[in-house]
């Protein structure tokens, strides 16, 4: 069997209409008086985990072949947001990547919206039936690992980086780069360091991929 294992990097869209930028202020201060914290960062969080108040940074990938071992790895990482859409488009619609298996760790709730929704909005067609399928409590065409994990219920998920842990597998959060600083890295024209997130997080969801294998 194959399988593609992806995560992405998501950050705020600078192209929002001011109806939405008020939006996203008014978000920020409803979470901030619920949950307290910073408004900067409360507004940050708020415009990179919505597809429409953010844009897909980075898409990392590893293709894996449990008959041969065969692994490869690969980063879309243009400086358009568009262009990374399409490459990924490409690669899912493809006929060789029709009956392949999708890993990911909360892909089913965050990284294929996502991804679905800003193709939609640069009117970029996925055709592949298999990805588009997030049908809950399968693991028919996606195998998200944190539902599995939670048995389905969001109530007792956990995070990658719990997760791993737990399972004696190197955190993903253990690098330079961080989540509030991927962003910047990618504006500094540093693409190694994006590079070498992303593959942290799609590293990780393999190895514990190989732990849970033989349980899903």
């Amino acid at each position: 069997m194959k399988y593609l294992i992806f995560d992405i990097e998501t950050v705020p869209r600078d192209d929002l209409p001011e109806s939405l930028n008020e939006e996203v202020l008014r978000k920020a201060q409803q979470r901030v008086e619920r949950l307290g914290g910073d408004p900067e960062e409360a507004e940050s969080l708020i415009r990179s985990v919505s597809p429409f108040f953010g844009r897909v940074l980075c898409i990392g990938m590893k293709w894996y072949d449990d008959t041969t071992d065969e692994q490869k790895n690969k980063v879309i990482c243009e400086p358009a947001e568009q262009d990374s859409l399409q490459a990924f488009a490409d690669i899912i619609n493809h006929v060789n990547t029709r009956q392949v298996k999708f890993i990911h760790f909360n892909g089913l709730g965050f990284d294929v919206p996502f991804l679905t929704i800003r193709c939609a909005h640069y009117g970029i067609p996925i055709v592949n039936r298999n990805f588009r399928n997030l049908r809950r409590f399968s693991f028919d065409s996606h195998i998200d690992l944190m539902m599995y994990l939670s048995n389905w219920n969001n109530f007792n998920a956990v995070s990658l980086d719990t997760a791993c842990q737990s399972f004696g597998i190197e955190s993903p959060k253990s690098g330079d780069v961080k989540g509030n600083t991927v962003s910047r890295a990618f504006m500094d024209g540093d693409i190694d360091a994006v590079t070498e997130y992303v593959m942290r997080d799609v590293e990780a969801t393999f190895q514990l991929y190989l732990k849970l294998k033989t349980y899903l």
